[in-house]
């Protein structure tokens, strides 16, 4: 099929388009022979975008302990300067969000928080989540949560008693950051005698060095000060992203095999097509577009499967990871470049055997012989010189690993070495 493709007009647009009508009734006729494949590149995408959720979603975020603020201090509830803390905290910050606690004594493992906090805080609303019913009001309300309402065995307008007081239950609360967190939520102000009081704020740098405390609190506040920790390691979703690219160079290599044997089954009708005039640009697309139409296939499929698994398995791997997650906050870029990986590996796997069946004499093409295999040329002196360094290094980390020196009845190097002359 070779021919001198200058002195040969491809016939433009229209034979394009005719040359990729065949190629589709080609794929829709055989479609078959390239389950397989489909599958495999289908697997991929799917796994990939489900392990790139999990991975994303399963450690805590960052900002549990902040809200959306970046700044939080611990001060003792029991400070008799606390007021003062407290002023001098929002006169250099500006907005606060304070949240009181206490600790009881239920007899559970955890314990139990007497939590007194505003809902609509500034800060603290990713802290604190309505379940069911409404939060507390007044001093006499309280608002708790499902494993406390299990122990306790109470429920929404029920009694609740703790700390020599008699609760009314008005809701069901829960912390989407913590779900494993224990707490009875009372009113703003309701909790007169806090240990501890967390106070959430927005500052910068500047801020923190240039704030003065009141006298005789500077280092209570220096001591509970946190900030947002930052990102430590390797960002797990390059981690699957770079999985998933080696993951689609192997079936690439598996694609490749597929797309020779449909090359060898449609050589006398693409022989045909040369026949006819077909260009081997027009001829080469009839392989390339087949596998174009594999990977776009497997590309929708294998998303739409990995998401409907993420989105089934979410709400059950909240109760394992401890946190609410959202399952639409999953890194949607890799989910793209799963996609654009699928129809990628398809294309050029499908392309290698459209380059060797488009060099096929037409003759050749049209009785259906396959093309005679070519001698590589490769030579070995490269390999048995990896092959030699290899064996050199692993014999002089055994020598070296025998003149460890002497040990003691333990097992220790006793730090001496002796030398054979």
């Amino acid at each position: 099929m070779p021919r001198d493709a200058a002195s040969r007009d491809d016939g433009g647009i229209a034979s394009r388009r005719a040359v990729l009508r065949w190629s589709l009734r080609l794929f829709r006729r055989e479609w078959r022979q390239q389950v397989l494949i489909l599958i495999l590149v289908t697997v991929a995408v799917s796994a990939t975008i489900l392990g790139a959720a999990i991975v994303t979603s399963s450690p805590p975020p960052r900002n549990a302990d902040f809200g959306t603020a970046n700044h939080l201090v611990q001060l003792g509830g029991h400070d008799p300067r606390l007021a003062a803390e407290l002023a001098a905290v929002t006169r250099q910050f500006g907005r606060v969000d304070v949240i009181e606690n206490r600790t009881l004594t239920t007899g559970t493992a955890g314990g139990t928080q007497l939590r007194s906090q505003n809902p609509r805080g500034p800060f603290g609303g990713p802290l604190l989540a309505l379940v069911s019913g409404r939060y507390p009001t007044v001093a006499s309300e309280v608002a708790l949560t499902g494993t406390l309402e299990q122990s306790y065995g109470v429920a929404i307008g029920g009694t609740w008693r703790a700390a020599g007081h008699a609760y009314h239950v008005v809701g069901t609360v829960e912390n989407p950051s913590s779900l494993t967190e224990s707490f009875a939520l009372v009113a703003p102000g309701a909790l007169t005698e806090p240990e501890t009081v967390t106070v959430l704020f927005d500052a910068t740098p500047a801020q923190l060095t240039a704030f003065t405390a009141p006298k005789g609190t500077r280092g209570a506040f220096a001591s509970g000060l946190e900030s947002i920790p930052p990102a430590a390691g390797f960002n797990p979703e390059f981690i699957v992203l770079a999985a998933a690219t080696f993951g689609m160079l192997f079936i690439g290599f598996v694609a490749v095999a597929g797309f020779t044997v449909v090359g060898q089954r449609r050589t006398r009708a693409l022989g045909m097509l040369g026949a006819l005039g077909a260009s081997d640009r027009r001829i080469r697309l009839v392989l390339v577009a087949d596998g174009a139409a594999l990977g776009g296939i497997a590309m929708v499929l294998g998303a739409a499967i990995g998401l409907a698994a993420w989105w089934v398995y979410a709400p059950g791997m909240q109760a394992s990871v401890g946190h609410v997650i959202d399952p639409a906050a999953i890194p949607w870029w890799l989910v793209g470049v799963a996609m654009a990986l699928a129809l990628c590996t398809c294309t050029f796997a499908a392309s290698r055997p459209a380059r060797a069946i488009a060099r096929l004499p037409i003759v050749a093409a049209l009785s259906g012989r396959p093309p005679e295999p070519t001698g590589a040329r490769r030579s070995a002196i490269v390999g048995l010189g990896v092959l030699g360094a290899g064996v050199a290094l692993v014999a002089a980390a055994g020598s070296v690993a025998g003149r460890g020196g002497p040990r003691t009845s333990d097992g220790h190097f006793t730090g001496e070495r002796r030398y054979r002359c």
